[in-house]
């Protein structure tokens, strides 16, 4: 395994190996050589190439930091993305749902940015959206006394229009969550989230966010699996009809 990898760092550094290999015969030559004046040029030439090949990885090395800025700037850098919450995406991402949605959130009133889109998706895109139960005054009093602000919405009847969809499913949770969620084809290669935290005594979506997808491998499973462990905590909404109510 050692080998390998010294061959491959050869195969991807074979300037510097080549310089490096050629300094070593010029020392070796210049401390065992009989004659002096060879000796020292040969040392000398050492020394240069030792110079030069590190000359060459400093110009290596700055020039993957000038390219990893340019990816900064254009939003191409690899890694977990932090930035503040995008509802444009949310937009965007119904629109390039090709198998699933999933939103979530206190109330999830953002959604009405997107009413129209949301409601004239085809039935094979199954949606998910799952938010506090504000029905509830307890629930209510409880986001308050965990978010320091009321809540926006004291109910929620603007989610009844999508509850009367076939392919969107609606679910509450009787606990505040942390994290608010915009997801698509969270199981598939081309799935994208953006999770967003729900701050202290601030109002709306300002706070930070992640945007993840599976290139970012244990955060984006960790986020995946948090979305499902959510989703099996609820129950329907709204309610079923209790017996003997018309």
């Amino acid at each position: 395994m050692k080998k390998k990898k010294l061959f491959a760092f050869i195969r991807s550094n074979w300037l510097s190996a080549i310089m490096l290999a050629s300094a070593t015969i010029s020392a070796l030559v210049g401390l065992f050589w009989p004659d002096d004046k060879l000796s020292l040029k040969a040392l000398s030439i050492a020394v240069a190439l030792i110079a030069g090949d590190l000359f060459l990885l400093i110009g290596q090395y700055l020039d993957s930091i000038k390219n990893a800025l340019k990816d900064i700037k254009s939003d191409k850098a690899e890694g977990v993305q932090l930035s503040r919450w995008n509802n444009n995406l949310d937009g965007e991402m119904i629109k390039e749902a090709e198998e699933c949605l999933f939103f979530s959130g206190y109330d999830i009133s953002r959604l009405g940015l997107n009413r129209e889109e949301l409601l004239g998706l085809p039935e094979n895109i199954k949606v998910r959206m799952l938010a506090m139960n504000m029905d509830d005054e307890k629930m209510r009093d409880l986001f308050e006394i965990t978010f320091g602000r009321e809540p926006g919405q004291k109910s929620l009847d603007h989610l009844k229009g999508y509850a009367k969809r076939p392919n969107i499913k609606i679910q509450t949770v009787d606990f505040p969550m942390s994290i608010y969620v915009t997801a698509r084809d969270i199981h598939k290669a081309t799935g994208k989230m953006q999770v967003g935290f729900l701050s202290y005594t601030k109002s709306g979506y300002n706070a930070h966010c992640l945007h993840l997808t599976p290139d970012d491998k244990d955060w984006y499973d960790y986020y995946k699996t948090q979305i499902e462990l959510l989703w099996d905590q609820g129950t329907p909404w709204p309610p079923p009809a209790k017996e003997g109510t018309p």
